[in-house]
């Protein structure tokens, strides 16, 4: 019975170190819910760092990133419509290197749809390049850029209209106008009285972006809101050369503003005056052929046109006397009449003379 007992004693230890690993021992289900909570709280520590971030490092650069950005998108809006001066200087009359030209154009063309050039974006004249493409000729990429056909001839000092042609770069200014050279003895006041009265020295030193009013000869000027010729040689110039028809002064340029003898009207000169002595000979420009002549009471008086090859023609006009008739072939230096004042109120002997090429009035002084 005693020893009963004492096995009894020696297995129940055994029994309670064998239900106290029962009862010690975690159950799954509790190994579960802990790590289902770990992972809980690792997804919301993410999620909280992801949207609610408080790294001072990474506020300063998005704050940065931000300036930044906003100062991109400022310089965009303020952006000018035109695009920067690349192939003149006007101040100093010269042409730059025209090496970006393709790639001026292509921009040039990419706006196509933006035709109009404010000429209030700067008050400095401004140009671009195009570069004339198959199919393309002075008319239509003068309404490219809203700017009128004589614009471009004055800016590119086009002496021959057929060497438009694919390939040549053109200067585009931002607005209407012409390019004056000055002359001995110019200064600002008197060329903006020449052509505006109401234009002034100082609008012109500052369109011209001049630092001072000094200017030097051959320098050349922008002048708004008329048309003339005068600065970049095309590739080709014309096929004949002219010479000055009188001997005399010039008194008023192409495109300064004058009064037409016919109508009364003030108007932009589409020749040049010369005033001379009475009877002074009128010779012809260039070799031709005399394609008009006739007399106006009041406009164009005794006159003369002579047709010339590369489809140009030279009119002559106020003369006094005519000495030669419709169909007679001249050389250069012939004798076509005498300076006068006929078809118009003029007190001195003045001829007009113009230029003109496939029905556009060119810039005579650019011939001669």
């Amino acid at each position: 019975m005693a020893r009963d007992n004492y096995d009894d004693m020696m297995d129940r230890p055994e029994r309670r170190s064998s239900r106290g690993e029962r009862y010690d021992r975690p159950s799954k289900g509790l190994i579960w819910t802990i790590a289902l909570g770990i992972a809980i709280c690792v997804v919301v520590i993410i999620v909280w760092y992801q949207f609610f971030p408080n790294n001072p490092d990474r506020d300063e650069t998005s704050a940065l990133a931000t300036e930044v950005t906003a100062k991109r998108v400022e310089t965009v809006a303020d952006a000018p419509e035109v695009l920067p001066p690349t192939a003149l200087n006007v101040d100093q009359g010269a042409p730059t290197s025209s090496t970006d030209a393709v790639s001026l154009d292509n921009q040039a063309r990419s706006l196509s749809d933006v035709k109009p050039r404010s000429a209030t974006s700067s008050k400095t004249v401004q140009y671009a390049k195009h570069e004339v493409a198959e199919g393309e000729d002075l008319n239509s990429i003068a309404s490219l850029y809203s700017l009128k056909t004589q614009t471009l001839i004055s800016v590119n000092q086009i002496r021959n209209i057929q060497a438009v042609k694919p390939g040549i770069a053109l200067d585009i200014p931002d607005r209407d106008g012409q390019l004056y050279t000055v002359r001995e003895g110019d200064m600002l006041s008197t060329i903006a009285r020449k052509y505006s009265p109401n234009l002034g020295w100082k609008t012109l030193q500052e369109l011209n972006g001049l630092k001072s009013e000094n200017l030097f000869v051959g320098q050349r000027l922008f002048i708004p809101d008329v048309s003339s010729a005068s600065l970049i040689q095309m590739a080709d110039i014309a096929p004949i050369q002219f010479q000055k028809p009188a001997t005399g002064s010039i008194t008023a340029l192409f495109g300064q503003p004058y009064t037409n003898p016919a109508t009364g009207v003030t108007e932009s000169l589409t020749g040049i005056l010369i005033t001379g002595s009475p009877g002074s000979a009128v010779v012809a420009s260039a070799g031709g052929n005399v394609v008009s002549a006739g007399y106006e009471v009041k406009g164009r008086g005794r006159f003369v046109e002579i047709s010339h090859e590369g489809g140009y023609r030279t009119s002559y006009n106020h003369l006094e006397n005519v000495e030669v008739k419709i169909g007679m072939t001249l050389s250069k230096g012939d004798i076509i009449g005498s300076i006068g004042t006929s078809g118009t109120s003029y007190e001195k002997p003045t001829l007009f003379f113009s230029i003109e090429q496939s029905g556009i009035a060119l810039d005579p002084t650019q011939f001669f």
